[in-house]
């Protein structure tokens, strides 16, 4: 017994399934995100923009950073440094290069904290650049313009 031929579409069962009113809003393309906000294109209300896709009134509070990380981030190297120098006072030749290596380490460890938070910044930017753009894509204007 031969098999049915499948419908036109790409989407077979679905589109049978879903009729008229399936993709409907696929065939207005980017004429509908940038319809006027508030409007479809077939003239019906459409509910109000989410919260997420208008710019912020202020500035979000800052979260407390937990304790654990402030301890990594500040703890941890000075007590490397403070322990170089314990060592530094000893006097002795071994005791100088452990001294020396031990502060190498505390600064090193403080300098791969500072480089991770700066590269964490720039992703939180580009983020904060993407949302900008994605609203202007939406509403025609940046979040910062005035109306």
């Amino acid at each position: 017994m031969a098999a049915e031929p499948s419908s036109k579409s790409s989407l077979g069962g679905v589109a049978r399934r879903l009729g008229e009113r399936g993709r409907s809003h696929t065939s207005q393309g980017r004429a509908r995100l940038h319809a006027p906000v508030g409007q479809r294109l077939d003239g019906v209300r459409s509910p109000a923009p989410s919260a997420a896709a208008l710019p912020p009134s202020r500035p979000t509070a800052k979260r407390r950073t937990p304790r654990v990380l402030l301890a990594v981030r500040y703890v941890l190297p000075a007590l490397i440094i403070i322990a170089g120098a314990i060592a530094l006072a000893f006097g002795t030749v071994d005791s100088f290069y452990g001294g020396v290596s031990l502060i190498g380490a505390g600064l090193s460890v403080a300098l791969f904290n500072w480089v991770y938070r700066v590269g964490a910044r720039g992703d939180a930017d580009r983020d904060a650049e993407d949302q900008a753009r994605r609203y202007f894509d939406r509403f025609g204007r940046w979040p910062d313009q005035p109306r």
